[in-house]
């Protein structure tokens, strides 16, 4: 997704725990061309309230009816501080017209395999280095449950709300 496709919904993600919809716009554009960059996020946002208010979030989600409408902005790269004025015009804009506005910026690059080792700590006259990819950190903790002796896991799938959801019991030795 791109702020250039200003026709299309980036994402839209419903959160059941708390009752809310967001609604995203990516925004993967630098600010070197402020003026384009402000142009397409003022149609973007434009097609997104059009796309609440004209029925076709609910046509799409009919679950979400009464929830919130949050809109997300994901921006992937830094504001300037121009970006950053012209950003509190459109909350104001988008809050005056009935949603609530959320702004984070993400940092997307990937890592290479020369940054996953990082110098963790220097110890004396020799260095340590460490790791830091999520495998090897996985390989050193230990996450399986300990076992415990005379214990059974029963399961059953009971309705809440006409969701099915998995309860899972625990009975030791003594019944309990």
């Amino acid at each position: 997704m791109s702020l250039v496709d200003v026709d299309t919904i980036d994402y839209v993600g419903v959160n059941i725990l708390f009752k809310r919809v967001f609604v995203g716009i990516f925004d993967d554009l630098d600010w070197d061309d402020e003026a384009t960059h402000f142009s397409l996020l003022t149609k973007k946002i434009d097609r997104y309230t059009q796309y609440v208010r004209s029925g076709q979030l609910l046509a799409a989600y009919p679950g979400v009816r009464g929830y919130p409408v949050i809109i997300e902005y994901v921006a992937m790269r830094p504001m300037t501080r121009a970006a950053e004025a012209f950003w509190k015009t459109r909350e104001t804009i988008i809050r005056s017209v009935g949603f609530d506005v959320r702004c984070r910026t993400v940092d997307v690059r990937h890592a290479t395999a020369s940054d996953a080792m990082v110098e963790h700590m220097t110890n004396g006259s020799s260095n340590v280095l460490a790791d830091t990819r999520l495998e090897s950190v996985a390989d050193v903790l230990d996450l399986t449950p300990p076992a415990t002796v005379g214990t059974k896991h029963t399961s059953e799938i009971v309705r809440v709300d006409h969701h099915p959801v998995l309860v899972m019991r625990k009975k030791t030795s003594s019944g309990r």
